[in-house]
């Protein structure tokens, strides 16, 4: 007796899937719209955020009347009343969207994994840099609440024209792009050890004080100094106050060499943030989900 086999064909059968690769950009704008959307429910935090940077305008102002600095940023003129209150709020401007960039990410890392939707966010095939780019999108978004005022504000006390204006906040946004991509490595801190805020928070405050956010770089010794430039956001500081006191201060490079700088920052740190996120990828899924 013969047994009856399916007779072969050179024919290809094709499986097609309901889903479909969902492209960033959707994954980018879907990020933002859930975020909003929650932020929308918590608005007193909102309103705390506003509020902090209220408490921090009056005290540089309170400082800048008690205090003053010399260095060589400002030949000829001191750092003091009405030059140093212009000086720190130029470092109010960036520090809005320090607070969305390096802390964004990492937030997002945080509540997932108190919330238990890491593991899904890292087992589906949407873009995971497209989210964390949503999350950064939408923190910007929220912060314009605080940032309007507080540029505002440097306007008013600088009495800056139109044109120094446009390009403080072209300045803003190159350093913004280049700080998505470090918060984006800060937050694979979290993917790796998971409780790490208080790590980042101690970056956070380092930086700040590193970049020249609270005093001259001509303060701080020479190798602190060399440090310092290795921050995208120490040449975005210097940016800013050269446009905010309409080109009396005294750059660390000619200024269109540190707007190459703040280019090769952004493109740079973009492409080692999207390495360094696709190899935790490989990471986890060679050890398991459950790792992270």
């Amino acid at each position: 007796m013969e047994l009856a086999y399916p007779r072969q064909t050179a024919e290809t059968t094709i499986t097609h899937g309901l889903s479909r690769p969902t492209p960033p950009w959707m994954t980018v704008l879907a990020t933002v719209r859930k975020n909003l959307q929650v932020t929308r429910r918590y608005l007193p935090n909102l309103l705390g955020n506003l509020l902090q940077m209220a408490v921090r305008v009056a005290f540089f102002l309170l400082l800048s009347n008690t205090i003053s600095m010399r260095g060589h940023e400002m030949p000829g003129m001191a750092l003091d009343g009405h030059n140093l209150y212009v000086f720190l709020l130029g470092s109010l401007v960036l520090f809005v969207f320090t607070r969305s960039t390096l802390w964004g990410p990492i937030n997002a890392v945080t509540n997932d994994l108190y919330n238990g939707t890491l593991e899904y966010l890292y087992s589906n095939p949407g873009s995971r840099y497209a989210y964390y780019v949503g999350v950064v999108i939408s923190e910007v978004l929220v912060s314009q609440v605080v940032f309007i005022p507080v540029f505002a504000l440097l306007a008013l006390v600088s009495g800056v024209g139109l044109g120094n204006m446009v390009m403080m906040l072209v300045a803003c946004v190159a350093v913004l792009i280049a700080l998505t991509a470090m918060g984006i490595m800060i937050a694979l801190l979290a993917l790796v050890w998971r409780q790490v805020n208080s790590i980042a928070e101690v970056l956070g405050i380092l930086f700040e004080m590193l970049a020249g956010a609270y005093l001259p770089l001509s303060a701080f010794p020479q190798a602190v100094q060399t440090v310092s430039y290795l921050l995208p956001f120490t040449w975005g500081y210097d940016l800013v106050r050269y446009y905010s006191f309409q080109g009396r201060w005294q750059t660390i490079l000619p200024v269109w060499q540190e707007w190459l700088v703040v280019a090769l920052f952004a493109v740079v740190f973009t492409l080692a943030s999207r390495y360094l996120l696709r190899r935790a990828e490989q990471l986890a899924k060679r050890q398991g989900l459950h790792l992270i």
